[in-house]
């Protein structure tokens, strides 16, 4: 259990041993990646770390995701024997984790499987392993800068954003991310949807240089869809809209997190709808997103009293609200604008707190001396008054002096 813990806090020793095997002529490698942009990627950069061709590579829509995986590895089953095989990226499926966790056992048995993850809720079933390593990532940042380096580690990081981890921001400044990074890890989630294989075989031969020539092709609909959603209110933390949901569609999150930067705001609320499957019908909806570089507090916590009784789906940075109808979302989404946009501005977060208490600490001394300098004036000044006043009154007790004098 102690390798355990420690294998789970990074790259795991079987991992770091496996670098000189592999100059060894070891075992040949076999990755299997989560067909997301964030899979993708990753799965990409590794290769070209390890100068492994796509072959090396196993890459697949709907198969390499959770729910399927463990059909796929069974077909596959006789390549990956004798091999070493690196998972990357792919959740235990939560519907049915103990057959997801004893396929990764049994091929445990069969090769030398090593797990590469960063989903939370992954980490209770892991600990039941025994044949198969795993390397738990706190961050998906952590996981790239494990498995690439150099060059290729930019391109993980794409991978990184493809997933929206804000973690990046302690490598990268937002300014940087949003700049570079982020519209390549929109074109990747245009390209992995569109043929996921290719997009492998491209990222593995050419790296960052296919994503740049794609970019100047490929269209990100989030961004055309944005332009169509009618802005309802506009403060300084939030911003409320109205979306048309079924023109949106399979994009609405992405196109509120479009809105949310080019608004340069916090929060998105959205007044929407989505398909009911059970009713094969749009219903009402709010939906609500953090940005995904803010710091602002998640929202679902802040407007938990709005909410409370009624059907709520998504992660707290970004869930829907089901509504009776469409003046009850009217009502929600208002509500929620109110109490999302008076939170603190967002511009404090900003500022570091040492600096701002350093310019503090300036700005009194300065403060203090010039009020110091001015006292100092003012007392010369009085002194200089009164000096003033006493020659005064001499010279008015000499003329009346005099007078007397006169007059006598």
């Amino acid at each position: 259990m102690a390798t355990q813990k420690q294998e789970m806090a990074g790259v795991s020793p079987a991992g770091a041993l496996w670098e000189g095997a592999r100059q060894q002529n070891a075992l040949p490698i076999r990755i299997i990646a989560h067909f997301d942009g964030h899979g993708v990627a990753t799965a990409a950069a590794r290769a070209r770390t390890l100068g492994l061709s796509v072959e090396n590579i196993m890459v697949k829509f709907p198969d390499t995701g959770p729910e399927k995986f463990a059909d796929f590895v069974e077909t596959f089953w006789s390549s990956l024997i004798g091999r070493r095989v690196e998972i990357i990226d792919i959740p235990v499926n939560l519907k049915n984790p103990a057959r997801h966790i004893e396929v990764l056992e049994r091929l445990g048995q069969n090769a030398e499987v090593h797990v590469y993850d960063h989903h939370e809720t992954d980490l209770q079933y892991f600990a039941t392993l025994r044949y198969a390593r795993v390397a738990y990532f706190n961050s998906g940042v952590a996981m790239a800068k494990a498995l690439a380096v150099a060059d290729e580690l930019r391109l993980a990081y794409i991978g990184v954003v493809a997933d929206r981890d804000a973690s990046l921001t302690q490598e990268l400044t937002q300014q940087e991310i949003e700049r570079e990074l982020v519209p390549y890890a929109n074109t990747l989630d245009v390209l992995v949807r569109q043929d996921v294989q290719t997009t492998t075989r491209e990222l593995v031969a050419h790296g960052i240089e296919y994503l740049a020539r794609a970019s100047q092709q490929v269209q990100y609909p989030p961004y055309r869809l944005a332009d169509s959603v009618r802005v309802v209110r506009r403060g300084y933390n939030a911003i409320l809209t109205e979306v048309d949901g079924q023109q949106v569609q399979q994009w609405l999150w992405k196109t509120l997190e479009t809105i949310a930067m080019r608004h340069n705001v916090d929060y998105v609320i959205a007044i929407t709808s989505a398909l009911d499957r059970q009713t094969n019908q749009l219903v009402p909806i709010v939906a609500v997103i953090r940005y995904w570089l803010s710091q602002r507090p998640t929202p679902r916590r802040i407007v938990e009293n709005i909410i409370a009784g009624r059907m709520v789906i998504g992660h707290p940075d970004a869930f829907s609200v089901r509504a009776m109808d469409v003046d009850d979302a009217k009502r929600i989404a208002e509500q929620m604008f109110q109490v999302l946009d008076g939170q603190t501005s967002r511009v404090s977060h900003l500022i570091n707190e040492s600096h701002v208490a350093e310019a503090i600490r300036s700005d009194y001394t300065n403060i203090m001396s010039r009020l110091t300098q001015i006292l100092e004036t003012m007392n010369k000044m009085y002194e200089e008054y009164l000096e003033l006043k006493r020659r005064q009154v001499e010279l008015l007790e000499r003329a009346t002096q005099q007078q007397r004098t006169r007059y006598d």
